[in-house]
């Protein structure tokens, strides 16, 4: 049998994709699964997990919850203090 060797936890805020990846692969190692047993189990590509955890790639948004909800990882979101009015580029 493979040994995983567990990975820390990221700081709690996510702003990029590779910050994200670092939570999934944390979560993964820390309960002692290899990618491959991860995979087969939330039933995605080794090379769709793999790129998740780097941040590289394109993996869609479904298949980032899909992996997410399978490792047990559940996200929350807070609103800017402004509601959003000074940070966004979608002008009306």
């Amino acid at each position: 049998m493979r040994t995983v060797k567990a990975t820390p936890h990221p700081a709690p805020l996510i702003t990029h994709p590779q910050q994200l990846g670092a939570l999934v692969r944390a979560v993964r190692t820390a309960s002692g699964l290899t990618l491959e047993e991860t995979a087969l189990s939330v039933k995605v590509a080794k090379q769709t997990l793999q790129n998740l955890e780097t941040g590289t790639g394109t993996v869609s948004l479904a298949l980032a919850f899909k992996v997410m909800n399978g490792l047990g990882i559940r996200l929350t979101w807070q609103a800017p203090p402004d509601g959003g009015r000074s940070g966004g580029t979608d002008a009306a």
